[in-house]
């Protein structure tokens, strides 16, 4: 971009743009990277389409039949519920956008898709029925913080009706900030709640909508990780009904991925894998025995430290992975009244035990 005057017959920011989305498809989108003949969108669409993981995983939810992507973006989510589907109209209101999808779409050989340049709201009214619809609503203000439905547009609370007018079911994409019990009242006739996250972060909440459905919810939490998939599935009576006890630090140390914490399951994973909580509102979980398939993180405990420095250097520990859970310090302030460098095969959970003193719980990977 600095040298574009000296290639005055190249279109150095056209280029700037494919290098830049090429860079950001490596690891996002890496069947796309592969192609040298997909052509990328600029940096915002990038950031705000879905990866080819979470894509992937929305293809179990709804497949099969014939589909509606009401708000395409990039096409990322189109692309792969199509390989379940047996056809799909992909919406997309940006026209230069829209053009780029339907490119990338043949290059990639998938026929099964429609391109509609508009509005999806439009297209919907004017045609058939099909199968499900599927939908990304996005927030009325870039940079605001979302934590309704009502604050995204197209608002989907207004458009349900029509939505179940033309399918069957309906599967909507929100972001992780979003209250998930008062979405589920905003909503109603929620079937299922799938909480995505990516090796430990969360990246969306997904609420699969039924025609008629009128029982308890099942809500998933899915981690996805290049090894494996954790899952872990509850109801929010299930939530309720489970009782926890609290325990001093036992032989092993877990902590849930962000999948369960974000559906608020934190008492009924430890119900489930038959562990003892350290505090009511720490959310790390102890035992004897080791828990193999807990769905987080797992930890051997070495030993339960008073939080400060004289104790880390009787152990001649300077490096740790340092975490606070429950803890009255936010991280970087313990670190430096620690004096701890980041790193290193021995982790620190700064946290409050049962009887309300603050501790170090020093631990190595299980």
């Amino acid at each position: 971009m600095l040298q574009a005057s000296k290639y005055p017959e190249w279109n150095m920011k056209a280029i700037a743009q494919q290098l830049l989305g090429k860079q950001l498809a490596q690891k996002k989108i890496p069947h796309w990277f592969q192609n040298d003949y997909i052509i990328y969108p600029p940096r915002l669409s990038m950031e705000q389409c879905s990866s080819e993981a979470t894509a992937k995983y929305k293809s179990t939810i709804i497949h099969s039949g014939k589909g509606i992507d009401l708000t395409g973006g990039f096409g990322v989510d189109t692309y792969f519920l199509a390989q379940k589907s047996d056809a799909i109209v992909y919406c997309e209101q940006n026209e230069d956008l829209a053009n780029n999808v339907k490119h990338n779409l043949e290059v990639l050989g998938q026929e099964n898709c429609k391109v509609f340049v508009g509005d999806g709201i439009h297209y919907l009214k004017k045609n058939e029925a099909v199968d499900w619809i599927y939908i990304d609503p996005a927030r009325r203000k870039e940079n605001q913080r979302v934590f309704r439905l009502q604050d995204c547009e197209p608002n989907v609370i207004d458009f349900k009706a029509l939505f179940f007018e033309k399918a069957h079911q309906i599967l909507i994409k929100t972001a992780p900030l979003l209250d998930i019990k008062q979405t589920l009242m905003d909503l109603g006739c929620v079937k299922e709640v799938h909480v995505v996250a990516v090796n430990n972060e969360c990246k969306e909440v997904l609420y699969l909508l039924e025609k008629g459905f009128s029982s308890e919810t099942q809500i998933h939490c899915i981690n996805l990780t290049k090894e494996h998939q954790e899952e872990f599935s509850l109801t929010i009576s299930e939530e309720k009904e489970s009782v926890i006890v609290l325990s001093k630090p036992l032989k092993y140390i877990y902590e849930a991925n962000s999948a369960i914490m974000k559906a608020g399951a934190f008492k009924s994973v430890a119900a489930r894998c038959e562990l003892k909580k350290l505090h009511q509102n720490s959310h790390l979980y102890t035992s004897d025995e080791y828990v193999s398939n807990f769905p987080g993180r797992r930890f051997k405990l070495t030993d339960v430290l008073s939080p400060n420095r004289k104790e880390l250097m009787k152990l001649k520990i300077h490096k740790a992975n340092l975490a606070c859970r429950n803890y009255p310090q936010k991280v970087d302030v313990l670190k430096k009244k620690l004096k701890l460098k980041d790193g290193g095969k021995d982790y620190i959970f700064a946290t409050t035990l049962s009887d309300g003193k603050p501790k170090l719980i020093l631990c190595s990977k299980a």
